[in-house]
This record gives structure tokens, C-alpha cells and sequence, in this order.
């Protein structure tokens, strides 16, 4: 329901381009700019007044009692000025004046976020500029600055996260020295089998790997073991998951499971594991778009090396939001806590 009783809500159909366009050049004209809908028919602009349901874009359009439009906000997937990747669409949102101040913004975002999530957006991303007074209420709903686009203008993106189908395990190929690793990766393995997630890892059955898929298929999860032909031909491929895919090199078998996840997760490991690690840490700067990464940190395991990127951020090396943004763990339930509050810290440059 919308947030005030007497406004009324409706889908928007391909047939509302007069008031796409009318809302778009109210955004873009705000601050003393004369654009014609000539001139963004003519230009880059004229993505914004596409809408096709049928790629996955959606809009919602407010009316007041007296049927006069009092909102709109439309989310496509196009490759306009806010555009970061193909899966991630881009919004523009526009309330009329009068009726700024009354959560009708906050509403329509939220709108927007939860058939977001349903439909597995990684996220949703927008073009503002910088004097507009929006960008509060877009970070007040988690929106973070990723980029500028041009001189007058910040992309920003806000993370849909929450919505975790399957989440990469990287761990070592040993138990290590303490047996609080091996309960630990057996605690996770069964916390996403009971939390109806599938767990993505290097396929193998020896160690801490193996021990959390034993876990997860003991508790009734699903398993998707990726392994390079070089490694099941020397039988250590796990012989019971769920699915198992065989790549011709180890560069493939991290790209594919990059691909497969929605949040990644260390464990205890070794130099493989620190790689893997690593891997995704520099991708959540550089792009493409990831998820969150998480640390299961068992006795204080990562301490050391947190430690050392704090030295290297201190530096100036690495900006610290990314390491603020390292979902940091003693248990499986403080881990998915941190995935579900987790605010991507956009990308670098």
C-alpha cells in the first residue's frame, strides 16, 4: 500500500513514455539546465524513456485522489549514464514537490528493493546530481557513491544482498592444527543447508572442504563442487555432491565459482585459499559486481592478516570502506547477519 492512504498506485506500462519524459527532464532540468524533449530524443538520454517488461524493467506510477501523477519511479535495465553492469538496471525516481517530505520517495525505493530481491538483482544503480538534495535520501536507503560520470553527475549504487541463493566456500584442503576448524567449517555447512542455500566450493573431499559438503548433505543442502580435470583425475573430487562441474584449468574453476555465488566465505586455509580470497576482494573493487565477502574468523585465525591490511590501508594502499566492507565472524550466525546488512563499498575508480 502506498504511504498515504489517499494516493494510489499503479504499474507503469510501455505506453507512459509522456510521463517518463516529463519526470526525467524535471531531474535533469533541476539546476538551470534547458533540455527539450527534441534533445533527449536526439541524445544518450533517450534510454530513459525505453520501458520494456519483457528484459525485466519495472515502474510504479503515484496518483493523488484527484488523478494527478504525484510520483514516479522506473527501474530498466539500459546502458545509460548510471549503468555499472548488464544484470544491474538503473532507476530514476521523480515526486512531485508538494509532496516531497512524506516518504513517498522512501516508499517507491523501497518498492523498487523488494521486487529487486524477489527476482535476484544483484543490485540497483542511478545517475544524480551532485548539488541534488536526493542523494540523501538515497543514501538514508543504502545507495553508496561508486562513480562520477561527468562533471555534475554520481553514480551510485545500493546492494540487494539479503537475497543469498549460494554462497562460495574457500577453506583449506588440510583440518589444520586446532579442532575448532573442523567444527567450524561442519557448523557452516550446516547453517546453509538449514538456511536453504547452496554451497559453492572447490569440489574436493579431503579437509576442512570436506568436511563442510559432508555437512551440508548431512543436514539435506545442495552441494556444487567446481574442480579442474587435473585434480578429479587424481580421484579427490568429492564422490556424493549435488553437482559437480569440471573445468580444463584452475583460472577457470575460480571464474566459474565467482560466477555461480552470491557471497563468498574463507574459512581456515593456506596459500589456495588466500588466493581465491584475494581474488574476489580485488573483483569487489575493480568489478564486475560482487556480492559480500565474509571471513569465518575460528580462534582468531584471519586476525594476522586483517592486521596487515590495516597497515596497508593506513598506507594508503587500500581504502578502508573496503575493508569495512569484510563481513568479519566468530560464528555462522554473526557471518549471515553481516551478509544481510551488508552495503557494497562501490567500486574504485
Amino acid at each position: 500500500m502506498p504511504p498515504i492512504p489517499e494516493l494510489r498506485a499503479r504499474a507503469m506500462t510501455s505506453e507512459d513514455t509522456p510521463l517518463r519524459a516529463e519526470a526525467y527532464l524535471r531531474n535533469i532540468n533541476r539546476f538551470g539546465a534547458n533540455y527539450t524533449l527534441d534533445d533527449v530524443a536526439g541524445s544518450r538520454h533517450r534510454e530513459y524513456l525505453s520501458f520494456d517488461p519483457a528484459r525485466g524493467d519495472i515502474g510504479v506510477v503515484l496518483h493523488d485522489a484527484e488523478d494527478k501523477v504525484v510520483g514516479t519511479m522506473w527501474v530498466t535495465f539500459i546502458h545509460g549514464f548510471g549503468f555499472v553492469a548488464d544484470n544491474v538496471p538503473e532507476m530514476v525516481l521523480n515526486v512531485d514537490p508538494a509532496w516531497q517530505g512524506q516518504g513517498v520517495g522512501s516508499w517507491l525505493i523501497g518498492e523498487a528493493s523488494e521486487h529487486g530481491r524477489r527476482h535476484g538483482w544483484p543490485g540497483i544503480t542511478l545517475n544524480v546530481d551532485t548539488r541534488s538534495p536526493a542523494r540523501k535520501l538515497y543514501a538514508r536507503h543504502d545507495f553508496v557513491t561508486q562513480t562520477h560520470s561527468n562533471d555534475a553527475a554520481t553514480v551510485m549504487v545500493k546492494a540487494l544482498s539479503p537475497q543469498i541463493q549460494r554462497v562460495a566456500v574457500y577453506c583449506g584442503s588440510a583440518h589444520g592444527a586446532r579442532g575448532e576448524f573442523t567444527r567450524a567449517a561442519r557448523a557452516l555447512g550446516q547453517g546453509l543447508a538449514h538456511r536453504n542455500i547452496e554451497m559453492v566450493f572447490g569440489g574436493g573431499s579431503v579437509g576442512l572442504m570436506g568436511e563442510t559438503a559432508n555437512a551440508c548433505l548431512e543436514a539435506g543442502g545442495r552441494v556444487h563442487g567446481v574442480m579442474p580435470k587435473a585434480l578429479v583425475d587424481l580421484e579427490l573430487s568429492h564422490p556424493g555432491l549435488t553437482t559437480l562441474d569440471v573445468t580444463e584449468t584452475m583460472a577457470q574453476r575460480k571464474t566459474r565459482m565467482e560466477e555461480l555465488a552470491d557471497a563468498f566465505v574463507a574459512l581456515p586455509g593456506g596459500m589456495g585459499t588466500l588466493e581465491e580470497l584475494f581474488e574476489v576482494l580485488v573483483r569487489q573493487q575493480l568489478g564486475p559486481y560482487t556480492g559480500p565477502v565474509g571471513l569465518l574468523n575460528t580462534e582468531e585465525y584471519w586476525d594476522p592478516m586483517l592486521h596487515a591490511l590495516r597497515s596497508m590501508s593506513e598506507e594508503g594502499f587500500i581504502p578502508n570502506r573496503y575493508l569495512d566492507a569484510i563481513v568479519v565472524a566468530e560464528t555462522v550466525e554473526e557471518l549471515f547477519e553481516g551478509f544481510a546488512h551488508w552495503v557494497s563499498p562501490g567500486l574504485k575508480w
